[in-house]
């Protein structure tokens, strides 16, 4: 008796508003298929992905299927889904997952459409479908939009929560009403920027004092009011009695299920006025206005908003790169550099919001200079520099065993020049002649210019520079740091993309407090195999190895 193949099935609804029963209907409609066709499904060969889009094609369970599939293993021998919409809705993505499982041998089934991989049709039905699946999505998204915008021109609520109101259910769809308790909270943070208080001082008080975020969040206890929120809800027009819509569109970054926002013009505008939703007086919003629009004048020096994040223009070396072992958040700068003070690193939530109890403020220069220390003394050794420029020297003297071609040109052109350098001072010799004295000077530089790219060993030449090479690598790397800092925005592109996660935990020891990273920077990779001793090292930095201070506060 044959043995049954095995086969895996995939099952995916869009939005959370849809019935979870959708993917047993899925399964199930599957299941009939492979057990007519002489197929077995086992349970752990299900892949399910709920509320998630078709769009992208960043879904676990589909990653975990495909990576599944194309492993050598290969637990199942085929793919069943019920539609080709439920694999993917865009057709580049499809026909891309249909090409690598046909590739690695595997079946791939549309239990509805009646496509089957085996089927030298296939990619051509897959193909129209795939496109009928775009489309699809396409001429839905209109559909809503459209929909939505009925609504905010009858005064219904098109979606989205905003902090100070909730929702009505009335007929065809729910309206805001104001919520009395928020509204409140509302007024006080308008009434406290007027007053010239900044998002950080707001965003503590409230947190200090336990009122509930506008979107807390079960996964992070460590959130709370944050300055950002703070700053849109001071910008919201319809804490005035104004709602604008259509401010905004959200675009699909490829090949994720990732929204990005991108503003439409301001033509496209929805704007409505909605007295009735007003929780901030006319004198207090022009008040906020006002002093937002003077702090932008004041203090953004020219810079048009919006180019890069702070993070990324911060002049602070390591601003961002490491993160509190309290609370998760980033350390980032949180006293500036004053005419006395000093800059310090410490947790950016409990400087903005005052919900981690890690208040350790530790100085940027002792820090950074601490933390590259041990990448100075572990990784930048000086057989690592001298192995790195002796495969450099290598390298460009095999360039240069290539160039014997120009070399010889070099000669022949130097054997011309000196011929005719001769022939010009014999005609001299008859009487003297300003062109033919120019022409003589003209030549013999050129000729001096070759021999002194011939000559290998005076100054100048290609042993010379590797020497002075030597030199300024050596000393350029006494000091690291101020290596690092020369190009702050470059330097800090390249840790990131060598660094780990740099963990640090604030300590005390005899009276002081600092911090110990206990994170991995992996700049050099780690080493996994043998040890070559013709070839450097690569190590690991961890805590204890280059990130332990040896003397306490320094």
């Amino acid at each position: 008796m044959t043995a049954l193949r095995c086969a895996a099935v995939y099952a995916r609804f869009s939005t959370d508003r849809q019935s979870h029963l959708s993917i047993d209907d899925q399964v199930r409609k599957c299941r009939e298929y492979a057990s007519a066709h002489g197929l077995t499904v086992r349970d752990e060969h299900i892949y399910s992905d709920e509320a998630m889009s078709g769009v992208g094609s960043d879904r676990p369970a589909l990653k975990r299927m495909m990576d599944a599939a194309l492993s050598v293993a290969q637990p199942f021998e085929a793919i069943v889904v019920d539609d080709t919409s439920r694999l993917s809705r865009s057709t580049e993505e499809a026909l891309s997952l249909f090409r690598r499982l046909t590739f690695a041998g595997i079946q791939l089934v549309a239990v509805s459409q009646a496509i089957d991989s085996k089927n030298e049709q296939a990619d051509v039905l897959l193909t129209v479908h795939g496109l009928v699946d775009s489309l699809y999505v396409k001429e839905l998204a209109k559909k809503t939009h459209r929909g939505l915008e009925g609504k905010v021109l009858r005064g219904l609520h098109a979606g989205g929560r905003t902090y100070g109101y909730q929702t009505v259910a009335v007929e065809g769809g729910k309206r805001l009403a104001v919520n009395e308790a928020e509204a409140a909270i509302v007024r006080r943070i308008f009434t406290a920027s007027a007053d010239g208080a900044g998002l950080r001082t707001i965003a503590r008080s409230l947190n200090s004092e336990g009122v509930s975020a506008p979107r807390p969040r079960r996964n992070r206890p460590g959130g709370g009011w944050c300055p950002t929120a703070i700053r849109e809800m001071l910008r919201n027009e319809r804490y005035v009695g104004r709602i604008v819509w259509n401010r905004n569109r959200f675009v699909k970054v490829p090949g994720t299920n990732r929204r990005v926002c991108r503003p439409r013009p301001e033509s496209e505008w929805c704007t409505t006025p909605a007295e009735e939703l007003r929780i901030v007086p006319n004198a207090l919003w022009r008040r906020v206005q006002d002093r937002i629009t003077w702090l932008t004048e004041k203090f953004s020096q020219g810079r048009p908003p919006g180019l890069m994040s702070r993070g990324a223009g911060s002049r602070y070396l390591l601003s961002g790169l490491l993160v509190c072992s309290e609370c998760g958040a980033k350390l980032t700068i949180v006293n500036g550099q004053g005419k006395q003070g000093h800059a310090r690193y410490g947790c950016g939530r409990a400087y903005s919001r005052g919900t981690c109890t890690n208040t350790l403020r530790e100085r940027q220069d002792r820090l950074e200079t601490r933390l590259l220390a041990g990448l100075q003394k572990q990784v930048l050794q000086p057989e690592v520099i001298d192995y790195t420029l002796a495969v450099f020297e290598e390298e460009l003297a095999r360039q240069m065993r290539g160039m014997c071609g120009q070399m010889d040109g070099l000669r022949g052109r130097q054997a011309k020049l000196q011929s005719e350098i001769e022939q010009f001072t014999r005609a001299l010799a008859d009487g003297y002649s300003p062109a033919i004295s120019g022409a003589i000077t003209a030549r013999e530089k050129e000729l001096s210019e070759i021999t002194r790219r011939l000559v290998s060993g005076e100054r100048g030449s290609i042993q010379a520079e590797l020497s002075k090479m030597r030199a300024f690598v050596h000393s350029r790397l006494a000091d690291i740091r101020k290596l690092l800092c020369g190009d702050v925005p470059r330097a800090r592109m390249e840790l990131e993309r060598h660094m780990g996660q740099a963990v640090l935990r604030p300590t005390e020891f005899a009276g002081k407090r600092y911090y110990v990273a206990m994170g991995e920077w992996d700049f050099l990779g780690k080493e996994t195999g043998p040890r070559d001793s013709a070839a450097p090292c690569a190590f690991e930095m961890v805590a204890g190895v280059g990130f332990e201070p040896t003397t306490f506060g320094l």
